[in-house]
């Protein structure tokens, strides 16, 4: 490899070094999350989403930087377009550069799929607190068969509005 292709391809290590400082970041905001949504600390919850978009905006910025190093790296190694991965790189790369390159991109698909994981949990954890949610609305408010309570607290009643809570009239 060229001096100028091996500059390239250092930067494009340290870049990839930088992506999974983020992606570790999103890892642990994602696990404290999860954190305040079984314990039901929804202010704390709240504060972690918008930690969790900062570094969300982070990751997509370097994603864009990456993506014009590969075009670089690749334009240097004569890799064409159509096939240009970060696999097709690192098989163009020689030496120490070579098993850096590999073992970051192993790390960074490591911990992409860590996060898909847990970011599937936390919202099946939300779907399953709205879904009690609504259980319960539907116990206290009634199941939709168009009756309500009565202001003296009567089950029975015709309801009046859509939730049907209470019917003022009666």
């Amino acid at each position: 490899m060229n001096p100028q292709g091996q500059a390239i391809a250092t930067q494009l290590r340290d870049h990839l070094e930088q992506e999974l400082a983020v992606h570790r970041r999103l890892l642990l905001l994602a696990e404290e999350k999860q954190r305040h949504i079984v314990a039901h600390e929804i202010p704390a919850f709240t504060n972690v989403i918008s930690q969790e978009q900062i570094a969300i905006t982070d990751a997509s910025r370097l994603r864009q930087v990456r993506d014009r190093l590969l075009r670089a790296v690749a334009t240097v190694l004569a890799i064409k377009p159509e096939s240009l991965t970060l696999s097709a790189i690192i098989e163009r790369t020689e030496g120490v550069l070579r098993t850096q390159l590999a073992e970051r991109q192993r790390e960074l698909r490591t911990m992409l799929e860590r996060l898909r994981q847990l970011n599937e949990r936390n919202l099946l954890l939300v779907r399953s607190g709205l879904g009690l949610v609504r259980d319960i609305l539907i116990a206290v408010v009634g199941g939709g068969d168009g009756r309500g309570y009565d202001r003296r607290g009567n089950h029975g009643a015709i309801g009046t509005g859509a939730g049907q809570l209470l019917n003022l009239a009666g």
